[in-house]
């Protein structure tokens, strides 16, 4: 399935559509950006639209071979203005992180080169990484052993990641700030994404007690440990976070896309992604146990000399349970206020958190008949909530079988026939 839309997320207003680029205007814009890069006048043909989420447009061309520029073909990303004030701020966001992995080697890079941007006009240019499938396709289509293995590989990439850039926060925040001094109109909303992150696990455990779903004092606990890892400084490196599998190419090796959420984050977020199963990403064949620990396995070999305590087997279960605990308290916050905008206005206090036992996303299933969005929902919260549980009741400990227990509790609330 792809990634799907919730009732009201992302519900933007478009903007007048004499402000909004036609397709041509985009490839008239992103040459002019390249020549002026590159020199010369790049010739771009066979133009073909890749699709794009929410309102961006994408699109692949072609350019005659050039000695100023030696790539083939390139993707161009257009990002109109939306209204949104967190919305459009995140291409800035998604600039910096392109700088920032363009001067990475080669070898920890996880995605395209940036060849040219306009934030005036809303335009990136990037290297085409070519005709190839995402994850979510490759997940989908293949056989259990092809399953195991593209998961490994996964492991290792993102660990790769994080080991090559786990020293350069300090370089990340310098091309931000340097970026901010010149767009000072998005200095404000880059931390309330961050913000609204760290706020959502509070949000969405009060969420759960108002639907009667009180959680033990060892869930609360290492709640609240998750959101202080999101505002600390501890075990950080450079992730895209937005690691859905239509995001992830598959080709000789895995290259990750969509950087409007990238930044130094705990690393355990990334893990506990996928291992969640990519909240807010709905698959057919769910990842299993087998697939999560084959996953962890590769990772925690690649990040073990820099954070040797993960090579450690409760260590490492301890980080990954407290940041599927995360990731479930967020889903729920997300999922309750309709998409990234009404999370931020809950996060900031621009809007008031409302229990509706006759509206909850949380009610019982004989509280139905459920529309299709609710049903969407619910089926993504319950994959995140029985990846939770099965993943603690591996520890076997009395506090891991309580969060267990619990992580079923909530996930038979929300499971439907």
């Amino acid at each position: 399935s792809p990634r799907f839309v919730l009732a009201g997320i992302l519900d933007r207003t478009m903007v007048d559509t004499q402000t909004v680029l036609s397709a041509d205007e985009v490839i008239g814009a992103a040459s002019e950006m390249l020549s002026r890069r590159f020199g010369g006048t790049p010739e771009m043909s066979d133009i073909e639209d890749l699709g794009g989420s929410g309102n961006a447009l994408v699109l692949r061309a072609k350019v005659a071979p050039s000695a100023f520029l030696p790539h083939r073909s390139v993707v161009i990303k257009y990002n109109p203005v939306t209204g949104y004030g967190v919305d459009d701020a995140a291409m800035l966001r998604e600039v910096v992180a392109y700088q920032f992995t363009t001067a990475l080697a080669e070898d920890v890079r996880p995605g395209p080169v940036l060849l040219a941007h306009d934030l005036d006009r809303r335009i990136i240019v990037l290297t085409d990484l070519g005709e190839a499938e995402t994850l979510a396709d490759v997940l989908l289509e293949s056989g259990d052993e092809d399953r195991i293995r593209i998961l490994r590989s996964l492991g290792t990439a993102l660990g790769h990641i994080h080991v090559g850039t786990a020293d350069h926060e300090q370089d990340f925040e310098t091309l931000l700030n340097r970026t901010l001094r010149h767009n000072p109109e998005y200095a404000d909303h880059q931390s309330v994404r961050d913000q609204s992150l760290y706020r959502s696990i509070g949000i969405g455990l009060n969420l759960l007690d108002e639907a009667g779903l009180e959680a033990p004092e060892s869930f609360r606990s290492l709640a609240n440990q998750a959101a202080e890892s999101l505002a600390s400084g501890k075990d950080r490196a450079f992730t895209p976070f937005d690691l859905s599998p239509d995001n992830i190419i598959v080709s000789k090796r895995l290259h990750f896309l969509d950087y409007e959420w990238a930044g130094f984050r705990n690393v355990g977020f990334d893990v506990a992604c996928v291992i969640a199963g990519f909240p807010q990403f709905l698959f057919s064949k769910p990842i299993t146990d087998k697939e999560a620990d084959t996953f962890l396995a590769a990772w925690s070999r690649e990040v073990s000399e820099v954070w040797p305590r993960f090579a450690d087997e409760d260590e490492l279960h301890g980080l990954i349970v407290a940041s599927l605990i995360g990731w479930a308290l967020s889903s729920v916050t997300t999922m309750h206020a309709g998409g990234i905008e009404g999370l931020v206005a809950l996060a900031s206090g621009e809007a008031e958190v409302v229990h509706d036992p006759q509206r909850s996303i949380l009610r019982p299933p004989e509280s139905g008949p459920f529309n299709e969005d609710e049903l969407f929902v619910r089926q993504d919260l319950y994959e995140t909530f029985d990846a939770l549980a099965r993943y603690a009741a591996q520890c076997g400990t009395a506090p891991c079988t309580a969060i267990a227990e619990f992580g079923n509790l909530v996930a038979r609330r929300v499971h439907d026939d």
